[in-house]
């Protein structure tokens, strides 16, 4: 979406300009019609109970970071400074060590992981969430508040949204 006020050219769904920071999220002419998407578009991402988030350090070797994933099964958040630089998924450890071919304990996750992750705010509506994980192909996005991580949402925690505002589907018919 081309920004009005300055002419930057946004990703699709964006609700500021990254270039001068005003407010897209009237501009984009969506209007909810049924009830899940008023509750994507109404619920923030406070709705979910995130637990908090496995902090490491850019020096952190990817053999630890390899261990905490299998203990948690979710991503690893990279931080220096107090500040998030990086993250680090299942899949990130699978598609790029595997060229590596050396002790993955001397190799410090920096290495591969994917700098400045994409970050949502808790006060962030589903909707805006799902949209930012279509685009972006993420399967995770960081909630920061006041520059500290609180936790992460990831697919599955959609995907239970989604089920609960369809109770009465127990499975999948034929």
């Amino acid at each position: 979406m081309k920004c009005p006020f300055c002419g930057f050219k946004n990703l699709e769904g964006d609700d500021n300009c990254e270039k001068c920071g005003e407010d897209l999220a009237a501009l984009d002419g969506v209007h909810p019609h049924d009830r899940l998407e008023k509750s994507m578009d109404r619920d923030s991402l406070r709705v979910f109970k995130l637990s908090p988030p496995i902090l490491v350090a850019p020096d952190t070797p990817l053999q630890t970071v390899v261990e905490k994933l299998a203990q948690e099964n979710r991503c690893v958040l990279v931080m220096e400074r107090e500040r998030l630089v990086g993250i680090v998924t299942e899949r990130d450890v699978l598609f790029k060590t595997a060229e590596l071919k050396k002790d993955l304990s001397k190799i410090p996750v920096s290495q591969i992981m994917t700098r400045d992750p994409v970050t949502l705010a808790p006060s962030d509506r589903i909707a805006y969430a799902v949209n930012k994980m279509s685009i972006g192909g993420y399967r995770h996005i960081p909630l920061v508040e006041n520059g500290r991580p609180l936790g992460v949402v990831n697919v599955r925690d959609i995907v239970a949204y989604l089920a609960e505002m369809f109770p009465g589907l127990t499975g999948i018919h034929r």
